[in-house]
């Protein structure tokens, strides 16, 4: 039987002691514990390591823990319970470090009897230190068994409306709470991570937040109170005559105020003054356009086959007079001197004047483009944004650029004409690029990021290419007429947008786009009864298909940053990936010149 506990007991201590490694401290970690008897120490150390916390056992380290079964609670609830267990209580003192000690257990049985004389024999059996005040008076009746003396104390002075105060050296005071409102104290607390919001703050557009802070004044006490909600948590818990102050410069609150309450606000500022974790974030946006284009047959253009007439083509002598005895019939009419002259006898040999040409019947313009033509386009664009942030806040990140444009506008002049002016856009500037929205929640004590993300991606899809009106992804208008015409610019652009909120564990990679558009375009043209004569007609015939395809796939990956460390690994890693395209887009320019 022995031998089957020590083996059960062994392995109990492996499954305490082997996640530790794994597993960063966090101040909200969880534990599970299978114990059936194991020492306090060894349960305190794995405690200690999971958490980070100060934890110091000078009683009892040695003391059993049998039969401790739990699943998925907070270290420090599982720490009372291993304590409890064990014959031991935990204290903490002022500055946060837990100790662990095994005080004397009372066992007492008082029928109606003086509180002082209960008090009396407390302090005998717990060898402590304890100041009655005159005004705690009355009887009761305790029948106490094995109880730790300091909570039969406690106990005992709050059935009858008392108090105990702890003082230095150790030394207790039990009191009527009302005596202790002219027996104020003043302490300062120092706040590590808990600060008022930030005055500054980003100006930037977007669909998706619902409204603007306001900027506040640095150093006004209402804004601050206002926008530092714990402060206005901490002043609840004053009494009637309490005070608080507030420094903003070193992050400190001054307190003055009974014991109790201060006992209250350190019990406040140890749960919720606690360093907050980062999450890293890693998202890929990837949209990809694919065009197939199809043309068979043969395209006479937007006009169709064209037949021209033009009018006759007939000679004229003016502003000469040939064949008339004028100096006219001295001149020849080209280079060879032969001629022609209007006087017939003035030319040589076989030369006549050209016919006149009274019509002509011309097929030139007649245009016919025999089209067999297949075209695959494939583009893909890649934005990987990185950004850190911490659980709880917003952070975005904005990636492009801002363009500005202009508009028409026509108004009717002095003199009665129309009169075109160009300014600025009422929408202008526009926007285009990659902005990307996220709010992380951690759950305490787990890997577990409840992630709220909104990535945009906008671009300029219009038909007109760079030029000096107006940069590629505009279309370009002509407005105006009599004479008076302009020509502006105007943005088309295309977006992409997701919403969503999700859980992730730390590390996982989650695909949250995959949108498909799929864009199909026929047309055909014929010449009309032409096209339908057997064989013949399919020269006048043309037909056009073209397939769009677009598809966006994001990819996002969070990671619980705890750590410098933590840090440090992510920025490796990231300049390792780094090194290894810049090799590959080496590699890919010197593998031509040497093959």
């Amino acid at each position: 039987m022995k031998t089957v506990k020590a083996l059960f007991c062994a392995a109990a201590l492996a499954v305490l002691s082997a996640p530790v490694a794994a597993q960063v401290p966090s101040l909200d970690a969880r534990v599970s514990f299978n114990v059936a008897e194991q020492d306090l120490s060894q349960i305190v150390q794995h405690l200690r390591d999971r958490s980070g916390a100060n934890i110091v056992i000078l009683e009892g380290g040695e003391n059993k823990v049998r039969d401790l079964q739990i699943t998925d609670v907070g270290w420090r609830d599982a720490l009372e319970y291993a304590v409890e267990l064990a014959g031991c209580v935990v204290e903490e003192d002022k500055s946060g470090v837990l100790k662990i000690t095994e005080p004397t257990r009372v066992t007492i049985d008082f029928p109606n009897a003086d509180i002082n004389e209960i008090i009396s024999a407390i302090a005998t059996i717990g060898g402590a230190n304890i100041i009655v005040s005159p005004e705690v008076t009355g009887t009761l009746s305790v029948k106490l068994k094995d109880v730790p003396w300091r909570d039969a104390l406690e106990e005992v002075a709050k059935t009858r409306g008392y108090t105990v105060v702890h003082e230095r050296r150790g030394i207790l005071r039990v009191v009527d709470p009302l005596s202790l409102e002219a027996q104020q104290v003043t302490r300062s607390y120092q706040l590590r991570y808990m600060r008022p919001k930030s005055i500054y703050y980003p100006i930037l557009k977007s669909n998706f937040v619902g409204g603007q802070r306001v900027a506040q004044q640095a150093g006004a006490g209402d804004d601050i109170k206002r926008t530092f909600t714990a402060l206005r948590a901490f002043e609840k818990a004053l009494s009637g005559s309490g005070e608080l102050d507030y420094i903003d410069s070193q992050n400190v609150i001054i307190v003055r105020d009974t014991v109790q309450v201060h006992e209250a606000l350190l019990e406040m500022i140890r749960r919720l003054d606690v360093q907050p974790q980062q999450v890293f974030i890693d998202v890929k946006f990837v949209s990809t356009t694919n065009s197939d284009v199809l043309n068979i047959g043969v395209d006479y253009g937007d006009q169709g086959p064209a037949i021209t007439m033009t009018g006759g083509q007939i000679p004229i002598s003016f502003p000469f007079n040939l064949g008339r005895g004028g100096f006219e019939d001295d001149l020849i009419a080209n280079d060879s001197g032969t001629g022609p002259f209007a006087d017939e006898s003035r030319n040589f040999g076989e030369t006549v004047l050209p016919d006149t040409i009274f019509g002509a019947l011309s097929f030139t313009q007649v245009t016919a483009t025999l089209r067999l033509l297949q075209r695959d386009t494939k583009s893909e664009v890649i934005q990987a944004p990185r950004i850190i942030t911490m659980d709880g806040a917003e952070a975005t990140i904005f990636v492009g650029e801002t363009v500005r444009y202009a508009e028409a506008r026509s108004e009717q002049g002095q003199a009665g004409g129309l009169q075109l002016t160009v300014a600025e856009a009422q929408g202008s500037p526009v926007e285009v690029g990659f902005q990307l929205l996220v709010r992380p929640n951690v759950v305490p004590g787990t890997q577990t990021i409840f992630l709220e993300v909104i990535p945009k991606e906008t671009s300029l899809s219009g038909s007109s290419v760079t030029s000096a009106l107006a940069p590629s992804g505009f279309d370009i208008f002509t407005v105006g007429a009599s004479g008076l015409e302009g020509t502006i610019a105007l943005p088309r652009t295309r977006s992409s947008t997701l919403i969503t909120t999700m859980m992730l564990e730390s590390g996982q990679t989650a695909v949250i786009g995959g949108l498909t558009t799929d864009a199909d375009v026929s047309t055909k043209t014929r010449v009309p009864f032409i096209s339908r004569i057997p064989i013949i007609g399919e020269l006048f015939k043309h037909k056009s298909e073209s397939r769009d395809r677009r598809s966006l796939v994001i990819f996002i990956t969070p990671t619980l940053v705890h750590s410098s460390q933590d840090t440090e690994f992510i920025l490796q890693q990231e300049l390792g990936r780094r090194r290894t395209r810049l090799k590959d887009e080496i590699e890919a320019l010197v593998r031509p010149i040497g093959g």
